[in-house]
Order: structure tokens, then C-alpha cells, then sequence
């Protein structure tokens, strides 16, 4: 118990535990690696680390490749791996222009059917209309990029419970044999009454 935890142990006994000690260090460690920067990753990282290329339509490479993802993924009918963060970019422009773009005109034109005056309000109307409407679409996607991120680090937070449950596991059973130990130690002696 005085030794250092760097020097080898000649008992078996001692042996054990020396390696649920060396485990809990080396979990230690795996935990307390983190870079600097780990709670401010960036959007563009994140996309890259999900899908495994670099932001889309920055090159024809990068939205080529994209494009291949995003229908692998629109195909994976039994859903074997996420793709929130893949679709996203499909999901916006698709609901930008049929929603933000799509229904404004149709009103427009509907309305311009119905009488000039009407079209001419319809008109003036649809603008804040369309872009209230590709704000609303924004803001769902956001949400929905946010619930896949948090997924991802409460999966994370369950791996790093499961090491230390396991850590804790090596450590208990040392723990509860020096109990064990304590308590045969007597520390008085009972006087007999006189």
C-alpha cells in the first residue's frame, strides 16, 4: 500500500491489483484526453466527421460525392446509420423553394386570377410571406441538426458511463477486501468490570 503504483509487485495477490489500477489510470487518461477546442467544434467539422467529406457544394467534387451520400442514405430503407446530417442540405433547398418560393407564387397567381387588386395585395404580401416561411423551414432543420448532435454526445456520455462502471467495478472489489481487512483489526480491548 506504501509502494509506488510504477513499481512491479513480486506477490500474485498484489499483481491483481495492480492491474485494476493500471486500468482505472489508462481510463483516466482515454477520458481526460480531449482537445483543446472540444466543446466549440464547428458546424463544417461536424458534417465532414458525419458523412466523411468536406462541406457540400464548396468544389463539384465535394457535391458530387455529396449527391452519391445523400442518396445511399435516402435508399437505406432499413436505416442502418443516421443521415439527419447528410439530408439537411437536401431538406432546405428542397423546402426553401417549395415552401418559401413555391407557395408565395402560387398565392400570388391565384390571387391575380381573382381580380388585379387582389393579385396586386397577394404580391405585396408574399414577399414577408416567403421569407417568414424559408426562416420557419431554417429554424426546423436547425432543431433538427441540434437533436442529431445531442444524440451523438449522449452516445458518447453512455460510452464514457460504461468505462467507468467498468472502472469502478475493478476498484470496488480491492476496496471491500481492505473493508473486510479494517474491520478484523481491533483497535480496543474490552476491560472486564468490576
Amino acid at each position: 500500500m506504501t509502494e509506488a503504483p510504477d513499481t512491479p509487485e513480486p506477490n500474485d495477490a498484489d499483481a491483481e491489483e495492480f492491474d485494476a489500477e493500471s486500468r482505472w489510470l489508462s481510463w483516466k487518461e482515454a477520458g481526460g484526453k480531449r482537445p483543446d477546442g472540444a466543446a466549440e467544434v464547428s458546424y463544417e467539422a461536424d458534417l465532414a466527421r458525419d458523412a466523411g467529406f468536406d462541406e457540400p457544394f464548396r468544389t463539384t467534387g465535394s457535391a458530387k460525392q455529396w449527391a452519391a451520400e445523400a442518396g445511399r442514405s435516402l435508399l437505406d430503407v432499413q436505416f442502418r446509420r443516421p443521415a439527419t446530417r447528410t439530408l439537411l442540405p437536401l431538406a432546405y433547398v428542397l423546402g426553401v423553394a417549395s415552401f418559401g418560393i413555391g407557395l408565395p407564387i402560387a398565392f400570388t397567381v391565384l390571387m391575380w386570377k381573382a381580380s388585379a387588386v387582389l393579385g396586386v395585395l397577394a404580391a405585396l404580401v408574399s414577399i414577408p410571406l416567403g421569407l417568414t416561411i424559408a426562416a420557419s423551414v431554417r429554424l426546423m432543420l436547425e432543431f433538427a441538426d441540434n437533436a442529431a448532435r445531442l444524440a451523438g454526445r449522449v452516445e458518447h456520455i453512455s460510452v464514457l458511463a460504461d468505462g467507468l462502471f467498468q472502472a469502478l467495478s475493478d476498484v470496488a472489489e480491492p476496496v471491500s477486501q481492505l473493508s473486510e481487512d479494517v474491520r478484523a483489526v481491533q483497535f480496543w480491548r474490552f476491560r472486564k468490570k468490576k
